[in-house]
């Protein structure tokens, strides 16, 4: 089940080898109430305790499968459903540090029967997460 929250509480963890993580990870609800293809999916933006992550190197693992962000938008089954989360994985050396995090996160979506110059839609969230080692 999904809380409310557009970024989730569980699934914040480091991901790779314990010695040596190669990144991060949050689970990150679909805020829009019919679910998207990922096509209409602009880059996000992600940052953790003011560090900014660029969209372009996100890789997201929907239920259709995982997708570098230019896999995402040229997919034409690609599709991220209301009721399951997206996982987003995030590159960074090292992961995170054990303990509390201020996690961002800005999503900008475009929906198809929205004209173009009222596009995208954004939705914003914050939210403290806890790395677990």
């Amino acid at each position: 089940m999904l809380e409310e929250p557009l970024i989730q509480a569980a699934g914040f963890r480091n991901v790779g080898p314990d010695d040596a993580p190669a990144g991060f990870q949050l689970r990150v609800r679909s805020p829009y109430y019919r679910g998207l293809w990922g096509s209409l999916i602009e880059r996000p933006t992600v940052s953790v305790d003011g560090e900014v992550f660029d969209g372009e190197d996100i890789r997201w693992t929907l239920p259709t499968g995982e997708y570098s962000f230019a896999e995402l938008q040229a997919s034409p089954d690609a599709r991220w459903p209301m009721d399951a989360p997206a996982i987003l994985t995030v590159p960074r050396a090292g992961g995170l540090a054990p303990g509390v995090h201020d996690v961002a996160l800005e999503l900008r979506l475009r929906m198809s029967y929205i004209p173009e110059e009222l596009q995208p839609s954004i939705w914003t969230a914050h939210r403290k997460a806890v790395i677990v080692q």
